[in-house]
Parts: C-alpha cells; sequence; structure tokens
C-alpha cells in the first residue's frame, strides 16, 4: 500500500513528466522534429508511390586464357579464350506499374543498357529463367547499347539480360526515361531505405534533444 505522501509524489512525478514532454514538443527543438518527421513521411509515401526503377549488374569469368581449360565456348562459330558474363537485372521497386508505352522511345531516351566499347561484347540475349515469366519483353539492338523493351513492370518484377564480352567492365550501366521516371539508379532494397531514413532521422533528434536538455540545464 502507498502512503498519501507516496501518492502526492507520484501524481506530481506523472504531472512533471507530462510538462516536460508537452515544454519540449512545444519547443522550437521539438516543433522542429515534428516539422521534419512530417515532410520525410510525406517524400517517402510520394518516392514509393510511383514506378521507380533500379538495376544491378553481376558478372563471372566463364574462361580464362590463362588456365589450362578442357573446354573451350563457342559463339556463332567462333572460340573464345577470354569471356565474361555479365547478367543485368532491372527492377521496378515502386508501388505503381510502368508501361512500356509510357518509357522514351528509341532516338529520344528509352530505356537501355549501355556497353562500354571495350568491354567487347559479342553476344546477348533476354534471361527467360530469370525474367518473370508474365512480362513481354524483347531486347534490341541499338548502336552500342540494348533497348529493353517490354509491355509492362509491376512492382517486383525483374527483367535480366545476359551479356557476353571479352574484357572486363565495370561501366556496364541501365539508363533512360519514362512517366514518374527520370532517373534509373543502382539497386536499394526498401529495407535499406527505411533503416538509411531511421538512422539518419534518429541521430539528428538525438543531437536535438541533448541540445535542449543542455539548454534547460544551462538556465538553472
Amino acid at each position: 500500500m502507498f502512503t498519501k505522501s507516496e501518492k502526492a509524489k507520484e501524481r506530481r512525478f506523472v504531472r512533471d513528466a507530462v510538462k516536460s514532454m508537452w515544454n519540449f514538443w512545444t519547443s522550437p527543438e521539438g516543433a522542429f522534429i515534428l516539422a521534419v518527421s512530417a515532410m520525410a513521411l510525406g517524400y517517402y509515401q510520394f518516392y514509393i508511390s510511383r514506378p521507380i526503377l533500379r538495376y544491378d549488374t553481376n558478372t563471372v569469368k566463364l574462361i580464362s586464357s590463362s588456365n589450362s581449360n578442357n573446354y573451350t565456348v563457342d559463339i556463332l562459330g567462333k572460340k573464345y579464350q577470354d569471356l565474361y558474363l555479365t547478367k543485368v537485372y532491372l527492377y521496378n521497386q515502386g508501388e505503381q506499374a510502368l508501361s512500356g508505352s509510357d518509357v522514351s522511345h528509341i532516338g529520344h531516351d528509352p530505356i537501355r543498357i549501355k556497353i562500354p566499347k571495350e568491354a567487347k561484347m559479342q553476344h546477348f540475349n533476354l534471361d527467360n529463367e530469370e525474367t518473370t515469366s508474365s512480362i513481354t519483353a524483347e531486347v534490341v539492338p541499338y548502336g552500342k547499347d540494348l533497348v529493353l523493351n517490354f509491355d509492362f513492370l509491376n512492382p517486383d518484377y525483374q527483367y535480366v539480360v545476359n551479356i557476353l564480352h571479352e574484357a572486363p567492365s565495370d561501366n556496364i550501366v541501365v539508363t533512360g526515361s519514362a512517366l514518374n521516371v527520370s532517373e534509373i539508379s543502382r539497386t536499394i532494397s526498401g529495407r535499406e531505405l527505411k533503416e538509411f531514413i531511421i538512422w539518419g532521422l534518429g541521430t539528428l533528434y538525438l543531437i536535438l534533444i541533448m541540445w535542449y536538455v543542455f539548454k534547460k540545464w544551462h538556465r538553472r
């Protein structure tokens, strides 16, 4: 059982805690935190509500002339002593589907894989095993690039292209534009994006709270 004195202390503690919280959230620091939180949440909702195209690449060396190989790689009748395979993955990480009719047309800024000349591309094909089966897709050569045509790219769908080339290259990229898509960048998971936002805002909030506490202590 609590004594009357202990109950009074408990009520004062709760009242002081509520008052301190109210003073903090109505202070410039608290108001700033609320404003930044609202802006961050609004931006995140706006960001994921559009088609978000991202890509990734994975390269392996199929055959090397520096090894004692008991096999050869033949492409269209020509044998190669050095050959690399790069898989290019295109994802829609947004919440809206992207229609192929909304993609910039050839001659403007189509969605395409840019392959540097030094890579010495020898062959390419659509990877039917890894490309989402419900996509109607076609890879079309366009100069030194490969244009990625499709009917729809729904959220979480992926479009995969295999590229065989003689020389290693880190400069194979996906570029282009479409309706509500102005940039195609390297892939980042939704979880990584959320963690970045949480850690960034958390650090900012901690600094502001410490500054608020320091000001209150300094005034005393």
